[in-house]
């Protein structure tokens, strides 16, 4: 009596059509790995991140990649755009339990500078996929930008 208890409260809990209740996941079967922050967008200092929507065909190869930022004042969009959808566009992907038709997939890349001044290339890469990549780089040094005020005391 008892097993017959548990046996149909478990039956209670079970979806009537589980292939109803499956959600697509999406995998990266192929990449190629940012190995260096943008030099141009480095050296000007740009920085935020891009959300890039893809369209992926059944075969995993994207077909479509549209970037938004964030952060709509973000400055240096394009160029970091660019070298964005670039690089997705050599990447391939997977899908289990996706419809038999193109399919969306939406990927952030952040670009961060953080730390001090560097004279060599310090990218460091750092992914959580198929979801986000990080790209984080030392600023570069610059012999004519003007040192930051230091902050004023306050009394």
């Amino acid at each position: 009596m008892i097993i017959l208890n548990i046996v149909s409260m478990f039956l209670l809990v079970l979806p009537l059509n589980p292939q109803l209740d499956r959600q697509p996941i999406v995998y990266v079967k192929h990449l190629e790995p940012p190995l260096h922050y943008p030099a141009l967008a480095r050296a000007v200092r740009f920085h935020g991140t891009v959300i890039v929507k893809l369209t992926i065909g059944t075969d995993g190869v994207v077909l479509g990649a549209e970037s938004s930022p964030q952060d709509s004042n973000m400055v240096g969009f394009p160029l970091l755009r660019d070298e964005t959808e670039k690089l997705l566009k050599t990447w391939t992907f997977g899908c289990v339990f996706c419809s038999s038709g193109p399919y969306s997939h939406t990927v952030r890349f952040h670009y961060v500078l953080e730390g001090d001044e560097v004279t060599y290339d310090d990218t460091r890469v750092e992914m959580q996929l198929p979801d986000e990549v990080t790209i984080t780089v030392s600023p570069p040094v610059c012999d004519d930008c003007p040192t930051p005020a230091k902050p004023k005391k306050s009394h």
